[in-house]
């Protein structure tokens, strides 16, 4: 509330009058504090306004949504009222009445509302319907339903609108009660969209939507009978069949109404037809009499059309058609009997006619019946083909009766064209008729028969082929050929030739020998035939490097030189005719050395023996040859080249020191080569033999025993070439005769001063004894020993059983050499056992 003062200014004599503006006053009446509106909703507000000081004229009533002007500024009526119609939309929480006076002091009266959200209006399109024909000529039903949970449907702002036509103002859209709408109008031809719009009035729309098609001015429906024909006739009580079709270029046939009816008894059914527009209905109850039967087709929008017969019901005549039979097949030009008997229960035989027709030929008879009834005929001009033959009976009153039958007249295939190949033919060509061009007047696939003849005999031959064995040179053979359609026979053509002379025909030439060596004789081979039959001879001709030779027969006589192409032609001759010529070359070659034996010794070989191979070879171009040798040893994992010779002797060797051990399998590959070619034979294998031990440094200690002080010990060392474990066994000589001791060692109580023993001893390697040695001591006697020199140190000799040398040597094994054997058996036995006193 605003108050206003005016205060005059005086000087301290004067007096201050001071006067106080009343604020104006303002009340809402038309609606309570908390009162629910509804959203968007035509409302008015209404409410009173006045002051004391200031007429009603004077003042001003200003009207609030929230901060929104609602109504502008205006002067209330004369008894103070103010009203303000609006639409109040959501999220408005107070309205506001303000009341100002000409000074400017206003009054607001305030009321919380609550504002309600309203709903939209519903629309639903019942007509027109999407799928269904609608046409630019007929008018089209515009129905719909409308509601609104606030407005009435009066209340309701309603529109047609088209996307072709845009806004269909001259369709009624006034609801009724209800809300139903209902008016009428046209469309242009297309498609549309068409849209019913609602709005409420609160300004909430709602819109129902569909797609419809137009088409341009709606089409006559179309419609026949296509059976009975017209001017039929039938029994009466007979069950007629009445066929018709009906069709409608706007929508199918099957929406298409039909009924039929007759003028004589009214309507008889009512029936659609089918999509591809027949029709049809049976009935019997058809009264005697001639009747118009009709037929009226109805389209969707009530467009007919209508169609008709004439039939009558009557009593035909009697018909039987006895010849031909159904399904008879004749050849064309073949005589055809035609018989048919008639009768009717009002007219004479002699009066009802008769018309036989063919589905090829049309009418071909109008023979009538005799006055027995039967009419009978025969004909041989029907085409070719399948007839059906109706013979119909009509009487005077036109009521007619037919009969059907089925008959095939086979057309005879055209004479053919023929080739006989191949011309000319000889007595090993296979003859060949090629028959073509026959045509069925059908069309019926023509095959062809066929008949061969020699010399004016039939052979019996029957295929379009004749086999060149079945011919001979001299003969005439004929073939004819007869087209067929399976059912008949054309007429046949014929054609000949005469088998002619063949010539010889050579089968193979070949030389031997091949490869032939300059030292050969040529040998020209050949082999021939005659298809005919006949004797054939042979020419020979010879060439060398393109130059005739003299030969004429089937052998030429060497020698030759190496690189001499040689060639043989043959040409045959049956005494008529000279066959093709065959020939075959060859070119003389380096013929190649053959090693005839490759022979190993000695046969029995040892680990330190010297194998020796020796081969045999020739060459019968008698070049010098050269020899190389490739020697195999097997040591059980397979064979391993391990050495290869070459050169000009036809001898070589493998030394087991270096190449093979006990048990190993050798073997040598030896190849014999004049320079050009060469030739390899594989020895024998030899298996290496255990090469026996040896003992040496047989040596009895001590040098000098003496009875009762020493005992003996004989000492020896032994060798296997082979590697062998050796074992030893010993025997004892005293004073030059055999005893029974057979160790190592004698003792001193065996023996006496100035007896001799003699230790023998014997290596063994686990599978043979080597050869014994022995040495010898006096008992009591004084031996000095050698003195050595230089590697060997001291040494010594001494002599085994078989009064052999043998010299030791106190050196090592490698340092004096290695054990060895002179050709005077003397042996030399390297090592270091031996000890000797004095030294």
């Amino acid at each position: 509330m605003v108050f206003f003062s005016i205060l005059l200014a005086c000087t301290s004599s004067e007096k201050v009058i001071t006067t106080v503006n009343d604020i104006p006053e303002a009340i809402i009446t038309s609606h309570q504090d908390g009162a629910e509106i509804l959203e968007n909703m035509p409302i008015v507000l209404m409410g009173t306004i006045f002051d004391s000081n200031d007429s009603y004229d004077q003042l001003a009533a200003t009207w609030y949504a929230g901060t929104d002007v609602l109504c502008a500024e205006t002067t209330p009526e004369s008894d103070g009222s103010s009203s303000c119609a609006a639409n109040i939309v959501l999220g408005v929480e107070m309205i506001t009445l303000s009341a100002r006076d000409p000074s400017n002091a206003r009054y607001d009266a305030v009321i919380n509302v609550s504002i309600l959200e309203t709903e939209p209006p519903s629309a639903a399109i019942l007509s027109p319907l999407s799928g269904e024909m609608y046409y630019t000529d007929q008018l089209i039903a515009f129905e719909g339903m409308v509601s609104d949970l606030e407005d009435d449907p009066e209340d309701l702002s309603i529109r047609w609108v088209s996307s072709l036509d845009g806004e269909l103002s001259s369709v009624n859209v006034v609801p009724n009660a209800d809300g139903d709408i209902l008016g009428y109008g046209n469309l242009t031809e297309g498609e549309h969209i068409l849209e019913l719009i609602v709005e409420d009035s609160a300004g909430k729309l709602a819109v129902d939507n569909i797609i419809l098609s137009v088409n341009g001015a709606n089409s006559v429906p179309s419609c026949e009978i296509t059976a009975p024909s017209t001017g039929s006739a039938g029994q009466e009580g007979a069950l007629v069949t009445f066929f018709g079709s009906a069709t409608d270029p706007d929508i199918s046939s099957s929406a298409l109404e039909v009924v039929w009816s007759s003028d004589k008894d009214g309507d008889l059914s009512s029936s659609n037809p089918n999509g591809a527009g027949t029709v049809s209905f049976a009935y019997d109850g058809l009264s005697l009499n001639t009747h118009v039967i009709t037929m009226t087709a109805t389209d969707e929008v009530g467009e007919e059309c209508v169609a008709d017969i004439i039939y009558t019901v009557g009593s035909p005549p009697s018909l039987v058609l006895n010849s031909p039979s159904n399904s008879l097949q004749v050849n064309e030009g073949d005589s055809v009997s035609f018989v048919a008997e008639v009768s009717d229960s009002e007219d004479s035989a002699a009066d009802i006619s008769l018309s036989w027709s063919s589905s090829i030929d049309g009418i071909f008879s109008t023979t009538q019946a005799n006055s027995n009834g039967v009419a009978q005929f025969y004909t041989s001009d029907l085409s070719s083909g399948t007839h059906d033959i109706t013979v119909t009976a009509t009487d005077s009153g036109g009521l007619y009766v037919d009969q059907i039958v089925q008959i095939t007249v086979n057309g005879i295939p055209s004479q053919a064209s023929l080739v006989l190949n191949p011309d000319p033919a000889y007595s090993d060509d296979d003859l060949v008729a090629i028959a073509s061009g026959s045509v069925d007047p059908e069309g019926s696939v023509v095959s062809y028969l066929y008949d061969w003849y020699s010399n004016g005999v039939s052979s019996g031959q029957i295929s379009s082929a004749l086999s060149a064995s079945l011919t001979t040179k001299g003969e005439t053979w004929m073939v004819r050929v007869t087209p067929s359609d399976g059912l008949s026979t054309g007429a046949f053509v014929e054609a000949s030739i005469v088998i002619q002379n063949s010539a010889p025909e050579m089968q193979a030439v070949s030389l031997s020998p091949n490869p032939a060596s300059t030292q050969d004789d040529l040998i020209c081979s050949y082999s021939v035939v005659d298809v005919d039959g006949d004797s054939v001879s042979v020419s020979f001709q010879w060439t060398m490097a393109g130059n005739t030779l003299s030969s004429t027969t089937d052998t030429l006589t060497g020698p030759f030189q190496q690189g001499d192409t040689i060639t043989c032609q043959v040409t045959p001759s049956d005494g008529t005719a000279s066959g093709a010529s065959m020939d075959s070359t060859i070119s003389i070659t380096n013929t190649a050395p053959i090693v005839n034996t490759v022979a190993l010794s000695p046969s029995l070989v040892l680990t330190n023996d010297i194998l020796t191979a020796t081969l045999s070879a020739t060459d019968a171009d008698g070049d010098t040859l050269s020899y190389s040798w490739d020697w195999y040893v097997d040591s059980g994992s397979g064979a391993q080249l391990v050495l290869s010779n070459s050169g000009t002797s036809s001898v070589d060797s493998l030394d087991g020191v270096f190449y093979f051990e006990k048990m190993d399998s050798v073997y040598v590959s030896a190849t014999a080569s004049d320079g050009s070619v060469s030739h390899s034979l594989t020895s024998s294998t030899l298996v290496i033999a255990n090469t026996p031990p040896s003992a040496f440094n047989v040596v009895i200690t001590p040098i000098e025993p003496v009875a009762g002080v020493d005992d003996l010990l004989c000492i020896v060392q032994g060798s296997d070439v082979d590697g062998d474990l050796i074992t030893f066994s010993y025997a004892w000589m005293v004073d030059g005769a055999s005893s029974s001791y057979s160790t190592d060692s004698i003792s001193t109580a065996d023996i006496a001063n100035d007896e001799v023993w003699e230790c023998i001893v014997t290596p063994n390697d686990g599978t043979v004894d080597g050869t014994s040695n022995s040495t010898s001591v006096t008992i009591g006697a004084d031996i000095e020993g050698a003195v050595g020199s230089a590697i060997c140190a001291s040494a010594g000799s001494n002599s085994d059983s078989s009064g052999n040398q043998n010299l030791s040597c106190l050196s090592e094994t490698g340092v004096a050499g290695e054990e060895s054997t002179d050709s005077s058996s003397n042996t030399w036995q390297p090592g270091s056992i031996y000890v000797f006193s004095p030294e």
